[in-house]
């Protein structure tokens, strides 16, 4: 059965990213499930999160019910919709920017628990590497997203009988991570599917100018029903 769990946590910690990535100057900080539920950033033109349940959905706009209310984000044209289906190791190319979930190992190094394989689209996405919190192993839970290095890996990629070594760089840094053979893969790809009332959802929107413009959504990632 597809682990729908670790696909939604690594969405939560990736939204949290994002919204670092934007209102902290992309600084290191540890994840914050009550920070910023409605996904609001200020800064004018930057991409911003908001995550939750669709509760209504027209021609022209959504309407996500969140954490601490309702937000209305316009749809200008229809926005490309991302879903999830699993992948293998051979998804995990060399450039692909990828969501790795990892934890650190007694020797120090961090071993990966997840991969998460996005489109061309969603490339920048959470860039950088933060802890998790909160985590289900007593070391803490690291996700790092950025593109994939040239690594030790079987022809351009991780071999899915030997796993292997990722090197994933982002903006200030990179990450090495050991990877298992038997390593959970998600990819996503766009689909055909649109959003509808009652989907859980994280919706990449922007702010008109100077930051007083109404939400307009442009891309939406379907987590759940």
């Amino acid at each position: 059965m597809f682990a729908s769990q670790y696909f939604t946590r690594s969405l939560a910690a990736l939204l949290a990213a994002s919204m670092c990535g934007v209102a902290c100057g992309r600084s290191n900080a540890r994840y914050d499930s009550t920070a910023a539920s409605a996904g609001e950033v200020s800064a004018p033109n930057a991409s911003t999160m908001v995550r939750g349940v669709v509760s209504d959905v027209t021609s022209s706009s959504l309407v996500i019910k969140t954490d601490t209310g309702s937000v209305t984000l316009a749809l200008a044209s229809p926005p490309k919709v991302f879903d999830r289906e699993s992948g293998s190791l051979s998804d995990v190319a060399d450039n692909a920017f990828v969501g790795v979930t990892s934890v650190k190992q007694p020797d120090g190094k961090e071993q990966a628990t997840e991969i998460h394989v996005f489109p061309e689209d969603l490339r920048g996405l959470g860039e950088g590497s933060h802890m998790m919190e909160p985590s289900a192993s007593p070391s803490g839970s690291r996700m790092t997203n950025g593109s994939v290095q040239a690594s030790r890996m079987s022809n351009g990629t991780v071999s899915s009988s030997h796993g292997g070594t990722l090197v994933v760089t982002y903006a200030g840094g990179t990450q090495t991570i050991d990877v298992p053979p038997s390593t959970p893969v998600t990819v996503i790809k766009e689909t055909s599917k649109q959003a509808a009332v009652g989907d859980q959802v994280v919706v990449v929107s922007k702010r008109g100018a100077n930051g007083g413009g109404a939400l307009t959504a442009s891309s939406v990632l379907l987590v759940s029903k």
